[in-house]
């Protein structure tokens, strides 16, 4: 034990120290606003008033959650964010993968011109009230699949993963054409296969984007295919309203929408220790071009 100490001593320099210094300095900068949330969510009403500064927990209670979770809506709400999630997720990763490789390969008549078209969003929108008009023309207002089909291909993760595209190995694409496979076949059975770890970083990435939308579940679909954001912002206004009259529970608005914060936050923070080491390599890969 003592030759493996003075060898790790001698191998930790002072540039070693400072950058894992900073490296501690980041994360607990990165991970305090997400611990005071948490620990603002479970506070009781009697400690929230107690003390003037909540830099750590004190007391622990359930009360916000259960305030939460006895909205019938809230229930429908997060069915139809696990299934906005998981639809949407699934058909957008499809769907920008078979355009970011045709987009890729160089066989592609007028490919550069198609991809300047989803480039331009990127940088100029068309507006809300142009979006509103088109998503209502097109009948998808009030129904589930104007949560889903607006955004199937999104021009950033299209984009990365065409980078990802055009730097697979050209060797094993000729190898499979040559053995008879088509366009589709080549994606399907060699490409898509080989490409976990840029399939799973854009599916976290969407995914994400679907669970904690808010703006358009709020303006395109009414109560009843509401996802869990926009029911939890209603509760949270109306409970708001409550505390103002002196209604209903003792509660305090800021540990409330901390709670309903937490809600939101913690089905992430559940699924992405899963992902992280795709995520990593995803990026990396994905960025090489």
């Amino acid at each position: 034990m003592a030759r493996r100490s003075r060898s790790w001593s001698r191998r930790l320099t002072g540039g070693d120290i400072a950058i894992y210094s900073f490296l501690a300095l980041v994360f607990f900068a990165s991970a305090y606003p997400i611990f005071y949330v948490l620990s603002l969510a479970v506070m009781p009403y009697e400690d929230y008033l107690r003390h003037a500064i909540h830099a750590w927990p004190s007391g622990f209670t359930l009360t916000y959650f259960r305030e939460i979770f006895r909205d019938r809506l809230l229930l429908n709400g997060f069915k139809m964010s696990l299934l906005k999630t998981v639809v949407g997720t699934s058909l957008s990763v499809v769907f920008t993968a078979m355009t970011a490789y045709a987009l890729s390969r160089r066989q592609l008549r007028l490919g550069r011109p198609l991809s300047v078209l989803f480039l331009i969003p990127m940088f100029v929108s068309g507006g809300l009230i142009p979006y509103y008009l088109a998503i209502r023309a097109t009948g998808l207002m009030n129904t589930f699949w104007a949560l889903v089909i607006p955004g199937l291909v999104g021009p950033f993760t299209m984009f990365v993963m065409r980078a990802y595209f055009a730097a697979f190995p050209e060797e094993i694409i000729e190898a499979a054409t040559i053995d008879g496979a088509g366009a589709f076949g080549v994606f399907w059975r060699v490409v898509w296969p080989t490409s976990t770890p840029i399939i799973a970083t854009m599916a976290l990435l969407i995914g994400t984007d679907h669970w904690m939308e808010f703006f358009w579940p709020a303006l395109l679909v009414g109560p009843e295919l509401q996802p869990a954001t926009v029911v939890l912002q209603s509760i949270m206004s109306t409970r708001s309203v409550i505390q103002g009259l002196g209604l209903g529970v003792r509660l305090t608005p800021e540990s409330f929408i901390a709670a309903v914060a937490t809600t939101l936050i913690l089905p992430i923070l559940a699924v992405y220790p899963f992902l992280q080491r795709f995520v990593v390599r995803g990026i990396m890969l994905g960025s090489i071009k």
